[in-house]
């Protein structure tokens, strides 16, 4: 028999074309993946800072007695706060002031290396101002009680079909400007980032300097209020003050007691609670400092009649009054 000469047979161009469509298709497959990874890290890293920032706010506030004013310099970013920021709402919208706050500044920046929005309630719009404790209306422990309006956040109801207002009293608002960035203050200029392109939601974020929208992220063109990717996180005044009251760091006296006094031909006059379920605390029991309602005489002849105190609760010394407030009435 003759040997015959086998040629190697190689790959058709068709059969090449179709390896590489094949090879594209896991390769586009795995970035997808890798990116929806790095995404998901992004948003995470950011919703931990947030909430870190908050913490921070609080501790500022027990240390200060207030809130700080935002880095609201037109240049590169500081970190530092305004020495004032009571003139306008602008002036209390800018980015977190990481130096005043004694954080480093990493923490002021979200998942994609843009600095964390940071807007307080500086009396504008007319409400109590959050960042001294002399200049316009300062705020006291009694916003407790009955906060006042000041900064409005937002959400999509369940219907999504319309905005509804989820707190009229936020007093802190952070916001991260999420991927794409429309609106926020890069490290390498000055100025923020356009947003012309963005949602409308997103767009709100970055002008209205009353109310802020919180929603789902969404990428779809079509979605309500607009594609959307922004974090925002607030506070009001009991998630800043109960905290507060809590540790001791101030006295709750006058946002629970002295408004009712009672009293007996038996015993000392007593506070009673204000909105708080008996039994009276140690706080409020006749020979605190904190209660020195003086007896009517009618009540030393019997009748329980007590009149309300005259100057209102009085703190025995300067050591934790009500935020706010001058230590001869935290009223």
């Amino acid at each position: 028999m003759k040997n015959r000469l086998v040629t190697p047979r190689g790959f058709s161009l068709v059969e090449l074309a179709v390896v590489l469509v094949l090879i594209g298709i896991v390769m586009t497959m795995g970035l997808k993946a890798v990116t929806a990874t790095l995404e998901n890290a992004a948003y995470a890293e950011t919703r931990a800072k947030l909430e870190r920032l908050k913490t921070a706010l609080i501790v500022f506030l027990r240390t200060n007695g207030r809130l700080p004013c935002p880095d609201n310099s037109g240049g590169l970013a500081s970190g530092i706060e305004a020495s004032t920021c009571t003139a306008n709402a602008g002036e209390g919208y800018g980015i977190v002031p990481w130096v005043t706050l004694g954080i480093e500044r990493d923490a002021a920046l979200d998942g994609w290396g843009n600095f964390i929005t940071y807007r307080v309630a500086n009396g504008h719009p007319a409400g109590k101002n959050w960042t001294s404790k002399t200049t316009g209306t300062p705020f006291d422990i009694n916003e407790l009680k009955t906060p006042t309006n000041a900064l409005t956040i937002q959400e999509v109801n369940s219907a999504g079909s319309a905005l509804q207002s989820v707190s009229t009293k936020a007093v802190a608002v952070f916001l991260s400007h999420g991927a794409n960035g429309y609106g926020a203050k890069t490290t390498k200029v000055g100025a923020r980032m356009p947003y012309g392109d963005a949602g409308a939601g997103e767009q709100t974020n970055a002008s209205n300097l009353t109310f802020f929208i919180k929603r789902p992220v969404s990428d779809a063109a079509g979605a309500f209020n607009g594609p959307y990717d922004d974090l925002v996180v607030f506070l009001t005044p009991d998630m800043l003050l109960q905290p507060l009251v809590d540790d001791g760091t101030i006295k709750s006296c006058t946002a629970y007691c002295p408004l009712t006094v009672s009293c007996s031909i038996t015993g000392p006059p007593t506070c009673n609670l204000f909105g708080v379920p008996a039994p009276t605390p140690p706080a409020c029991n006749g020979g605190s400092v904190y209660c020195p309602a003086p007896l009517n005489p009618a009540c030393a002849s019997g009748s329980p009649v007590c009149l309300p105190p005259s100057t209102g609760c009085v703190p025995a010394t300067t050591a934790n009054i009500p935020i706010g407030k001058a230590p001869v009435s935290c009223l």
